[in-house]
């Protein structure tokens, strides 16, 4: 009896509760055998919750396929930060500049110095050359200002000076100082943006409206449910500016048996010219982002560009080029998958090939129907279930009945 039970019990928890993705994408054919990453869209995160459960792999023979979810960790700027020889530091007061060269050995390509400037009240001109021989110099960047920032918490400041990508071996930077003492700049180097990039995914077909005040710019940024970890701002004019911001979101809250948004700050940070203006945040999932600029007494800021990115999340499974695969996502319902692979990661290599999907649309079973249909279907299965119960039952029963008479 208790086994009959537990047979029942297992028919209609799996006519219940069985999941139900809504949506599905096919994966790029496989390359090679063995353990493979397969990339996740902004797309297709978007449609998951917040941990990332409702996903699974099938073959063509609807075989689930095991994974382990793998996300990109937030890098720290130090961990990018590239430090260079300053091969030559001299004030020439007689031509009113101070000469630098950096030397990049290994001629990296790269496109930003940065400088690491003691604190100064000062106003200064630069100009960036480059050369591979440290005699023939070419220009690379010109008309370059640079404001110093009070500053109450550190002794020194960062400055970036972005230009078009390059791989020469040394850079002349010439500040002009006009008879005055030169600035202190104590350390130069470059940050890998390139790699950067590589550990992070950017959003499409992203818009924004913005609308100036006064005394303030208020940006609204449309990202429908994506999860944002990282802004960057790229500001046209003016030359110089330091403006403090703040990026808020609304969130629904019942208040007294109403809906309401409320007001919830997420960062405060500062838009400064000639710096990286990148706002790094913690995985932000919302249907708009708000992003309030106070411009005192200046003009309003002309934005020429805003990036979103979020931090590449991948599906890493052993996967077999003779085979093809499917991603089926997004189900309210789903629970963690509980793989035997989590014992075995030390077993898969760090340097994986990447796979990305296509063809993402809706799965067929994730038709809305209304809650008649619905119920009926779930009827339908039931009333299937009880009656084969019933004459279950009642062939025992008749069975013992008649085994006692005996």
């Amino acid at each position: 009896m208790k086994n009959i039970l537990t047979i029942i019990l297992s028919l209609i928890s799996i006519t219940l509760f069985a999941q139900n993705f809504s949506y599905k994408a096919d994966v790029e054919k496989v390359e090679k055998n063995g353990f493979n990453k397969i990339l996740l869209s902004p797309e297709i995160t978007s449609k998951l919750n917040t941990n990332f459960y409702d996903i699974r792999i099938y073959d063509t023979s609807k075989v689930e396929i095991p994974y382990l979810l793998y996300k990109e960790d937030i890098i720290k700027e130090q961990n990018l930060f590239v430090e260079y020889k300053i091969i030559e530091k001299k004030h020439n007061r007689r031509y009113g500049y101070t000469r630098i060269v950096i030397h990049n050995p290994k001629k990296n390509k790269i496109n930003n110095i940065v400088l690491r400037i003691k604190n100064a009240d000062v106003r200064k001109r630069l100009k960036l050359n480059a050369s591979n021989d440290n005699r023939n110099w070419y220009v690379l960047k010109d008309n370059y200002y640079y404001n110093s920032i009070n500053s109450y918490e550190n002794t020194s400041e960062i400055r970036v000076l972005n230009f078009p990508l390059s791989d020469y071996e040394y850079y002349e930077l010439l500040i002009g100082d006009y008879f005055d003492k030169p600035i202190n700049v104590v350390q130069a180097g470059f940050y890998n943006l390139i790699e950067e990039n590589g550990k992070y995914s950017q959003l499409n077909n992203i818009s924004y409206n913005v609308v100036d005040t006064l005394k303030e710019t208020i940006i609204a940024i449309p990202i429908n449910g994506n999860y944002i970890d990282k802004i960057t701002f790229d500001i046209d004019i003016p030359k110089y500016y330091h403006r403090s911001a703040q990026l808020y979101i609304y969130n629904s809250k019942i208040y007294k048996k109403k809906k309401k948004a409320v007001k919830e700050n997420i960062a405060h940070f500062n838009l400064v010219s000639n710096s990286g203006n990148v706002v790094n945040l913690d995985n932000l999932q919302a249907d708009t982002i708000y992003i309030k600029i106070k411009n005192n007494d200046d003009v309003p800021l002309k934005i020429k560009n805003i990036e979103l990115h979020q931090l590449s999340k991948f599906l890493t499974a052993e996967l077999s080029s003779e085979n093809s695969y499917v991603i089926k996502f997004s189900d309210k319902k789903a629970k963690i998958a509980n793989y035997d692979l989590k014992y075995f990661t030390n077993i898969i290599p760090k340097n994986l090939d990447v796979i990305k999907t296509n063809n993402i649309e809706k799965c067929v079973k994730a038709k809305k129907e209304s809650k008649e249909d619905n119920l009926n279907v779930n009827n339908y299965w039931l009333w299937i279930i009880i009656i084969f119960v019933a004459l279950l039952l009642g062939y025992m029963s008749y069975s013992m009945i008649k085994d006692k008479n005996k």
